[in-house]
């Protein structure tokens, strides 16, 4: 394999990654159906996509998001599911539909609004989900184009998050006249979302078999092994914010520790110091960036050592908080700040209106805190 492909493999991860894990909290869909239509032209280096929803009482398909089009196309152009498209195929057929160059093949029409737009080439994939195909996400380009296995895996995987997003924002509207309705598809989303952080995984382990660069294989199996983590604490999530506008920080991060505690190298010890109550708004955003840091020490805090210690705390002071994590391990990696999961914590912290401050000093500290100004802040 590669440089090229293996610069486009990681490109693809990293899309995927951060798409799946933004779809787990996602409430509104427009956001979302625009976001994957972003990570479908970044990952795949395009000119244009869009994400086409079938409409049932018109049957045909209404372009809802896209990037790379002129004013008025996105929310107005609508097209028929006509199978001598790759549109209607791919919606029709269930099967994706590539062509390098509709200027040098006679088996597709030529669509219009690529003529007028000047692409060329286009990979269409179906929006599955449960219940069936819900739309289409295409992706198209200026020049000619040949799409790969792993860009068509890639384009499958976005495609899929979306349609079961589709289908659950579905069901959740029709759910609103009742509280038993809601909570019957409040368990069924969380179904959902671990079907699809399984079917990420699944597919993130598929293709670190398949490759033969064995840095894109430790990077493909380090990402099977957070969305893995990522899993179990969506779990303890869900048991934690069921009706629950507040959540006790000593039984949440206490039950966390236990989840995590089996990801300790041996001589290694997690414990919590943890009081007061978290917002239930604030429990993802906390919960997942103590599982990033906590995980991260783990891996790399206690390399050529056979002991020490990680500790999650939790202080609440009037509107005040403050969360941290720290360990006595060997200190931070000097790539910590290009790597994804410093990404992650930052729009996490950012997410939370709080400060993140990191200091090495006989470990790795971090501490964050909400509800202050940095003036105010403890040494």
């Amino acid at each position: 394999m590669g440089m090229d492909t293996a610069d486009t493999l990681r490109r693809q991860l990293t899309a995927f990654a951060q798409f799946a894990t933004r779809a787990m909290g996602a409430t509104a869909l427009d956001p979302l159906m625009q976001e994957a239509c972003i990570r479908a032209r970044g990952g795949l280096a395009m000119s244009h996509a869009k994400l086409l929803e079938y409409l049932p009482h018109s049957d045909r398909l209404l372009l809802r998001a896209g990037v790379g089009w002129k004013p008025g196309v996105v929310g107005q152009y609508e097209v028929s599911t006509d199978l001598r498209t790759p549109l209607g195929y791919a919606f029709s057929l269930f099967d994706p539909v590539a062509v390098e160059d509709y200027r040098q093949q006679s088996k597709w029409q030529f669509p219009a609004l690529l003529r007028e737009h000047g692409c060329v080439a286009s990979l269409n994939v179906p929006l599955r989900s449960d219940a069936g195909v819900v739309g289409v996400l295409e992706v198209d380009h200026i020049e000619p184009k040949t799409f790969s296995a792993d860009d068509v895996s890639f384009l499958t995987g976005l495609a899929s998050v979306v349609g079961q997003s589709i289908q659950l924002r579905r069901a959740l509207a029709e759910a609103e006249r009742g509280l038993e309705e809601k909570n019957l598809l409040l368990r069924e989303m969380n179904h959902r979302i671990k079907n699809n952080l399984s079917l990420v995984s699944s597919m993130l382990s598929l293709e670190a078999r398949h490759s033969p660069n064995d840095e894109v294989q430790k990077a493909l199996r380090v990402s099977v092994s957070r969305i893995n983590n990522i899993a179990l604490v969506h779990d303890r999530l869900q048991l934690a914010t069921v009706a629950a506008d507040e959540v006790s920080a000593a039984e949440h991060f206490g039950s966390l520790r236990t989840l995590l505690g089996s990801l300790m190298p041996p001589g290694v010890v997690l414990s919590t110091d943890c009081t007061g109550t978290i917002q239930g708004d604030q429990l993802e955003a906390m919960t997942l960036i103590v599982n990033e840091l906590v995980t991260n020490a783990a891996k790399y805090g206690f390399v050529g050592r056979n002991e020490g210690n990680v500790a999650i705390g939790y202080r609440v002071e009037g509107v005040a908080w403050h969360l941290w994590v720290h360990d006595d391990g060997v200190g931070k990696r000097e790539d910590a700040k290009e790597s994804f999961g410093h990404h992650l914590i930052t729009v996490l912290v950012q997410r939370l209106n709080a400060e993140l401050a990191v200091r090495v000093d006989g470990g790795t500290k971090f501490d964050m805190y909400g509800g202050i100004s940095s003036n105010q802040r403890p040494d």
